[in-house]
């Protein structure tokens, strides 16, 4: 067109989507079909009398008169685009100089572009409301990156183009766990532009200051304002509740859904899984655990180049590389208009309704100049405000911080002010309050009524009295409550609990109370067991997901201590219950405490060989989850030793992976054949998928269909899931319908109860139905689903049995190559050939269409990665299938 557009203009932005991957994988075919892009494009715009004045890599900007006429251009382009495209139009008033044009419309078309999907048209309201005769699709309102307003959007709709996409891509669907408190951060707002400047520019930076200053509070308003920033999320990874040093690497992986691999420290695990990815790690509360983590740290910042770390510690982590911020107490010198005397006067009120500032501004005023503005000592004299005036806080406060009258500002802005702060509270508590905090301090992350009866009683502490000095802690905030799904929970401020604990070491009871401690929580993974082996087993799983701090607490305590009962429980009580929970770190507690428990001939020694030979078996660690098992089965029958025979299980599927279907038939019919199998059934159960697996189908056949009403009459879901999956494979081929319905069956019983392990065991044949019938889009959404675990657990049974099923999927759609690439990652885990069922055929028909020279070097490009690059390029590969089948 002769006239460009001025004034009020339309712009239309395109986007090829994954174009990257595309130039790399295919350049030559790349080049073609972006030829052809071009031409369609252009067409598309200058038929419509818009102008094409921009190439930004693989997209367009062109300008409208009208808005119709871009988005007539944009849906008319798009139904001929042979790569899938994203596209964004809005409309506003714009200026032209230097060839160029500058106004919001730009940003906001090319904000909207960048929310959308391959194949997908997004246009803002301002053209939305002047565009006439057009499909338009409400998409609700979106904060788009870099935009101070949420914007409403709306999709192109009409003959000829896509309908169903994913959620976009906007700020309200953000990665990670971050949470914006409910109270306002108050006095903080020239300190967050300061330190987000700080943030942008370093790799580390440490929140550095005294207990109680603010320093949680201050990150998570500080991540929540960056998080636009990083397009792999915002993870918040709390240390308050982990005590052992040689839990920190656990702690940040199970935040971060990262597995340990086998040979690799779980350091190392981190730092592989991190590595590419652009995220902010925030970990709170390091001071305890200042060592171990700046170790990590170290290694992180040294190999993940677009991580960046932020750090809420006492004292900093004395790295390279690290910036450092000391968080400031809130400024009180502005007396009645002070930061700190608002934070006062809001807590107040939060406990005094009827509390008004002005009647007792200066008493408020002093009693912040002499806490020196620090958050938490505010908050806790402002919870008196229920008992006492501000006047009586203000006089008790010369009583009890001589260090707070005399000295330099610096020895003010010292730990000791805080530790005084809490003293006075402390001081104020009867000698039963004072008893009960302390021993609470051996809590990690929390407890309920019972928890309390059974670890803080006695002396001072009546048990007639225990739940009216909780409510007394509860009223005076140093102790919280929380309500999880109705429950009833107890919990210290991490500063109280530190300053109770450091109180109970001095105590001659401390031992006494933390041997109560663990013995608790021994019993309770005792009586959890039981509850877990029944029809009730999602008790168990929850009681583990939400006690996990104190079994963990007592386990290492007891194996420091060389309490070796109590560890024997807590990790045989808890051991199989977390790899189905895939909870790794307590389930591989068995292997740490079996020479114990069996040099002590402990009566629960089979369950912890069993427990060790699971683990180290899913772990690829197949001598050692042999010898383990083999001592396992050699001592059933011992009347000294619990009655367990789930070894014969393990033995069973190692030697599966190792080719010996026969063998492991064997073992699964010597477990079948055990007086206590006749009660749980689980070998019997799993009997049919050996036969399946041995070729013997009539007779998987007829012991399936027999035993499936005893199994569903015992409720109890892990059996019930075990017999969904031997089911399924039975009926795989014959009748694929009732197969896939019965996996899916298992699939809802153990979503429902929470059995992680079992979703991902079912799944891979649940998948591989679905494609059979004739669906394979589901099956791939249903693969998508299921790859984000396997980041999650080191479980490579899990990863196995998806990877093998995923090969032949990716056969059935003809993506040969990726099939081959998929084989070959196998060799980072296990062989599953023998486990499932068309995988030996896919094996051979993908040597056949590839020839062995090609299907060789794909197989080896597979074998050269570990598991998470397999775990990444399987997701990366589903996407790209999805997005071929969808457009």
């Amino acid at each position: 067109m002769d006239q460009r557009p001025n004034g009020v203009v339309t712009f239309l932005f395109t986007d090829i989507v994954h174009s990257a991957l595309k130039w790399d994988r295919e350049p030559d075919a790349m080049r073609r079909a972006l030829a052809e892009h071009d031409a369609i494009l252009r067409r598309a715009i200058e038929d419509r009398d818009g102008w094409l004045f921009k190439h930004t890599g693989d997209g367009v900007i062109a300008a409208f008169a009208t808005p119709r006429g871009a988005v007539d251009a944009a849906a008319a382009a798009q139904r001929e685009l042979p790569l899938p495209v994203r596209m964004g139009i809005s409309t506003g008033e714009v200026e032209f100089r230097d060839d160029d044009y500058f106004g919001p419309a730009l940003n906001h078309a090319e904000r909207a572009m960048a929310a959308g999907h391959g194949g997908q048209i997004l246009v803002t309201a301002a053209t939305a409301g002047i565009v006439a005769g057009v499909e338009l699709i409400d998409l609700g309102s979106h904060r788009l990156r870099d935009l101070a307003q949420e914007m409403q959007l709306y999709q192109v709709g009409g003959d000829g183009l896509a309908s169903d996409f994913p959620p976009l891509r906007t700020e309200d669907v953000v990665p990670g766990n971050l949470y914006r408190p409910a109270n306002a951060l108050l006095g903080r707002e020239a300190h967050l532009a300061e330190v987000g400047k700080l943030l942008a520019e370093a790799r580390l930076l440490t929140l550095s200051g005294v207990g109680g200053v603010g320093k949680t509070r201050f990150a998570l308003e500080l991540a929540a304002e960056a998080q636009g920033g990083y397009p792999d999320g915002v993870w918040l990874v709390e240390l308050a509740a982990v005590s052992d040093p040689a839990a920190t690497g656990h702690a940040v992986a199970a935040v971060l859904g990262v597995t340990q691999r086998p040979g690799k420290s779980i350091q190392d695990s981190v730092v592989t899984a991190l590595a590419g990815r652009r995220m902010l790690l925030l970990i709170d509360n390091c001071e305890h655990l200042i060592d171990a983590v700046a170790a990590l740290v170290d290694k992180i910042v040294s190999h993940c180049a677009d991580v960046t770390v932020l750090v809420t510690s006492r004292e900093s982590l004395m790295i390279e590389g690290e910036r450092i911020w000391a968080v400031p107490s809130l400024s009180f010198r502005e007396g009645e208009a002070s930061p700190a005397v608002a934070l006062f006067a809001e807590r107040a009120r939060a406990v005094a309704s009827n509390f008004n500032l002005s009647d007792e501004a200066e008493a408020v005023a002093e009693i912040c100049r002499r806490l020196d503005g620090i958050p938490l000592a505010i908050e806790l004299a402002a919870a008196r405000i229920r008992a006492i005036s501000a006047g009586q806080i203000r006089d008790r406060l010369g009583d009890r911080f001589r260090l707070l009258t005399g000295g330099s500002r610096q020895a003010l802005e010292r730990h000791h002010t805080l530790r005084h702060a809490v003293q006075w509270s402390f001081d104020l508590l009867t000698p039963a309050e004072a008893t009960l905090l302390c021993r609470a301090g051996v809590f990690s992350g929390g407890f309920d009524l019972t928890a309390a009866e059974a670890v803080c009683c006695g002396g001072d502490v009546l048990a007639e009295d225990l739940l009216d000095l909780i409510d007394s802690l509860v009223r005076k905030s140093l102790m919280s409550v929380e309500r999880p799904a109705g429950q009833v929970r107890y919990a210290l401020l991490e500063t109280i609990r530190q300053f109770g604990e450091e109180q109970l070491a001095a105590m001659v009871e401390d031992d006494d109370v933390r041997a109560r401690h663990g013995a608790y929580f021994a019993a309770e993974a005792d009586r959890l067991f039981e509850i877990w082996c029944s029809p009730d087993q999602h008790l168990a799983y929850e009681w583990l997901e939400r006690e996990m701090g104190n079994i963990r607490a007592g386990f290492r305590r007891a194996v420091d201590a060389g309490d070796v009962d109590t560890a024997v429980r807590l990790a045989a009580g808890t051991g199989e219950m977390a790899r189905f929970c895939l909870r790794d770190e307590a389930a591989h507690w068995a292997a740490e405490v079996v020479d114990v428990a069996r040099a002590a001939k402990h009566p629960r020694l089979v369950v912890l060989l069993t427990w060790a030979c699971s683990n180290a078996w899913a772990g690829a660690q197949l001598e050692a989850a042999k010898a383990y098992g083999e001592e396992a089965i050699s001592l059933v029958g011992d009347e000294d030793v619990d009655p367990w025979v789930w070894a014969f299980i393990d033995l069973a599927f190692i030697a599966a992976y190792e080719g010996e279907v026969e063998r492991a038939l064997d073992y699964i019919s010597r477990g079948a054949a055990q007086p206590t199998d006749e009660a749980d059934l689980l070998c019997l159960a799993l009997k049919p998928t050996f036969l399946i697996a041995a070729g013997r189908q009539e007779e998987a056949e007829a012991l399936v269909c027999d035993i499936q009403a005893k199994i569903e009459a015992t409720r109890i879901p892990s059996l019930i899931a075990v017999h969904a999956l031997a089911l399924g494979k039975t009926f795989a081929v014959s009748d694929p319908h009732r197969a896939l319905a019965s996996l899916e069956h298992g699939l809802e019983i153990s979503r429902a109860t929470r059995n992680r392990m079992w979703v991902n065991v079912l799944l891979p044949d649940a998948v591989a139905l679905q494609a059979r019938i004739g669906d394979p889009i589901a099956a791939l959404v249903s693969f998508r689903d299921m790859i984000t675990v396997w980041r999650s657990s080191a479980d490579l049974w899990i990863f196995s049995l998806g990877m093998g099923s995923l090969v032949v999927l990716f056969d059935q759609l003809e993506r040969w190559d990726e099939a081959a690439t998929m084989r070959g990652t196998l060799d980072s885990a296990l062989q599953a050939d023998a486990l499932i069922q068309d995988l030996p055929e896919a094996i051979a028909h993908l040597r056949e269409v590839l020839g062995d020279d090609v299907y060789e070097s794909h197989y080896h490009h597979g074998a050269a990665m570990n598991v998470h690059q397999a775990t990444d390029y399987a997701y990366e590969q589903v996407n790209l299938a999805l997005s071929r089948h969808e457009d």
